[in-house]
């Protein structure tokens, strides 16, 4: 019987989605006096008129029938219906006025409609449909402006423009993750009884988006359970994302048992999005002696650290059986154990990591509470039976999920820095991003990034950028990835090595606010390296004769610095060492630490002086000679990666004059 039961219900459900698919498709595509179904609206007043706006994105499945979606995407396949209704200051719809339609985005013109303009009808409303043109135009909420869609509804009176805008995002698919929407199936009890329907379970079917988070309304949800009676086969979700409907029994004791309820999504772009919950109808009549245990999934499954604005506890609940499979009526003591391995303060009922409770209609039931540590937890439900034996179960029906973004700590290995061609490096720069407890946060949290050129120095831009969007958990160039970190790269020109880029990592937390750091912003912040390349000396003599070419020597030494693909590297710190040397100078005067920046042309010149001095005289010599000096130069770039040239050698001597 149960089985037929089943099959009815399929049947209904099959039949039920096409008269709705079907009835939506003439809504949406007709343009019919209908109110207009709403998923995004703004409304603008002034004394005379009142404008109302609404957009709501659809796409057509493969029998030609319009289906709501929860986001508008590059492309034909999905477009974005926008409604507009005219009233007076009385709240009168007004037919028969022209309605002009424009789109956006940052200032310019974007997209096109199927119509430009429309009249209101007897309704007062005006509808098109907006269409991309194959380009994506989606809002950073790291940026304080919109770059998503801004669609303007202007009714001219007069010389009078009334005008009312909406905004929207059209995403490429090939950039964002779209899918899955999140899907939750949840009921607000975990048995009913059979009684005919004057017990029942109320469930909650939840869809939000993957990008933002948000409720998405009005996208139909479709119901089907083996066994039982539902009020309601499919349904619509509401501003908060949810469509509700009722379970209940039929008041056939054959239906005693666990029933599985199902409830679906299909999107005719993405695919299907599923999820079930169980419900055990309760046949109290008669039971037997407890024989077994089982503990269900939890609803929710998931709840959140303490202080991480989520839920912060949820029910375990252990279900305890006779031997033929009817849950035991009389009351039963069940003790619950958590453990092994208990993420950090987590309790039952406040009470620590064990409690004890009894039974009402075969079901008993304690509260799970986060800590601030997550992770799953595992737990075991213990009866002791009259006649002395001990039955059990365990299972993990409940996982502690950090929290939102409270800490943010970027930063990066220049040491890695690879040539990437072009004349181009790259290298690579992460963030990781905890909770208020220093968990690693959960994967897909969007991280922004942005990079701007030291204030301290004179260039005003840096030829150099940062990957601007990443998420935790994704890949680093390694193909590897990690909780609660998010990795990008850095790129930059032969001409900005040296350069020093403040570069932030931005996220958002629990309600909003900003989440904010520099990579080594108490050092110095990020320094382009360099990556050898050659530091080359060079002199337009090595050889200097005291006694024949003057007293003094001033010796002209250029260093000359090359990056990996052979270009010169401007506004480099180079340092030189000349043994013997009374002085170098820069150009011309004395140049502190012997340290001097490279020109466009990669070169600095220094000179280096030197006196007879150093070539000392020989004991007893008659007549009197010099020792000759060599004085080795070597220069030393100061910017990472550090190298050294070659040694230069210059000879210096005072030969005999008679």
């Amino acid at each position: 019987m149960g089985k037929e039961k089943t099959m009815r219900n399929n049947c209904i459900f099959v039949s039920n989605n096409i008269f709705t698919v079907v009835l939506l498709a003439i809504l949406v595509i007709s343009c019919d006096n209908r109110t207009p179904t709403k998923s995004d609206s703004s409304s603008a007043s002034s004394e005379n008129y009142n404008l109302e706006i609404t957009s709501q994105p659809y796409a057509t499945d493969s029998g030609g029938n319009a289906v709501v979606v929860g986001e508008d995407i590059v492309g034909s396949f999905v477009k974005t219906r926008i409604d507009v209704v005219l009233k007076d200051s009385t709240g009168n719809v007004l037919p028969n006025k022209l309605i002009e339609f424009s789109a956006k985005v940052e200032g310019v013109s974007f997209g096109e409609f199927n119509i430009n303009s429309s009249y209101t009808n007897a309704d007062g409303l005006a509808s098109v449909n907006f269409l991309d043109k194959d380009q994506s135009a989606y809002d950073n909420a790291a940026t304080p402006t919109h770059e998503g869609v801004t669609v303007e509804a202007k009714h001219v009176v007069g010389k009078e423009n009334f005008s009312v805008t909406i905004r929207f995002d059209v995403f490429d698919t090939s950039a964002v993750q779209l899918w899955p929407y999140q899907l939750n199936l949840s009921s607000n009890t975990g048995s009913i009884k059979v009684d005919d329907g004057l017990t029942s379970a109320e469930l909650s079917a939840k869809i939000t988006s993957r990008q933002y988070g948000q409720a998405l309304k009005d996208l139909e949800v479709y119901f089907e359970s083996t066994n039982g009676r539902l009020s309601e086969l499919s349904k619509f979700t509401d501003t908060l994302g949810t469509a509700l409907v009722d379970f209940s029994d039929t008041g056939d004791p054959e239906e005693a048992g666990v029933s599985t309820i199902v409830a679906r999504y299909q999107h005719p772009a993405f695919g299907t999005l599923i999820d079930s919950v169980q419900i055990t109808i309760l046949d109290t009549t008669y039971s037997g002696t407890p024989a077994y245990v089982e503990i269900p999934s939890s609803y929710p499954g998931e709840i959140m650290v303490v202080s991480g604005g989520g839920l912060e506890s949820t029910q375990i609940c252990a279900r305890v059986f006779d031997e033929n499979g009817v849950l035991v009526n009389e009351p039963v003591n069940v003790t619950f154990t958590l453990g092994p391995n208990i993420p950090s303060g987590a309790n039952l009922n406040n009470a620590g990591i064990s409690d004890s409770t009894f039974t009402a209609d075969g079901e008993a039931c304690v509260s799970i509470n986060s800590g601030t540590g997550p992770g799953p937890i595992r737990v075991t439900a213990t009866v002791h039976t009259d006649s002395g034996e001990v039955i059990t179960a365990t299972a993990t029906p409940v996982i502690i999920a950090t929290g939102p973004p409270y800490y943010i700590e970027p930063d990066y290995n220049p040491q890695e820095t690879e040539p990437i061609g072009g004349g181009f490096y790259l290298t690579e720069a992460a963030a990781i991003v905890y909770d208020r407890w220093y968990n690693p946060v959960s994967d897909s949290t969007y991280v922004y990034w942005s990079m701007e050129p030291n204030p301290l120095e004179v260039d005003t831009v840096i030829d150099a950028f940062v990957q601007g969007v990443s998420f935790t958990g994704n890949e680093n160039l390694n193909g590897d990835n990690f909780p609660g970190v998010a990795y990008t790269t850095i790129t930059y020109s032969t001409d900005a090595i040296g350069d020093l880029g403040l570069v932030s990592a931005l996220t958002f937390g629990t309600n909003g606010d900003t989440i904010m750091a520099r990579i080594n912003e108490e050092e110095g912040e990020a320094i382009m390296f360099f990556v050898p390349g050659q530091l080359a000396l060079g002199t337009p003599t090595q050889y200097w004769d005291f006694s024949t070419m003057g007293q003094g020597a001033d010796i002209q030494v250029t260093a000359t610095l090359i990056d990996y693909y052979g270009n010169a590297v401007s506004g480099a710190d180079v340092m030189i060492t000349a043994t013997g040397a009374a002085g170098i100078y820069y150009p011309v005067v004395p140049v502190e630490d012997n340290i001097a920046p490279t020109n466009d042309d990669g070169q600095v010149t220094f000179i280096v002086r030197y006196d007879q001095g150093i070539c000392a005289p020989i004991p007893n010599s008659d007549p009197l000679l010099y020792e000759d000096f060599t004085s080795t130069i070597v220069a030393y770039l100061l910017i990472p990666q550090q190298i050294t040239s070659d040694p230069l050698e210059i000879l210096f001597v005072r030969t005999y004059q008679p």
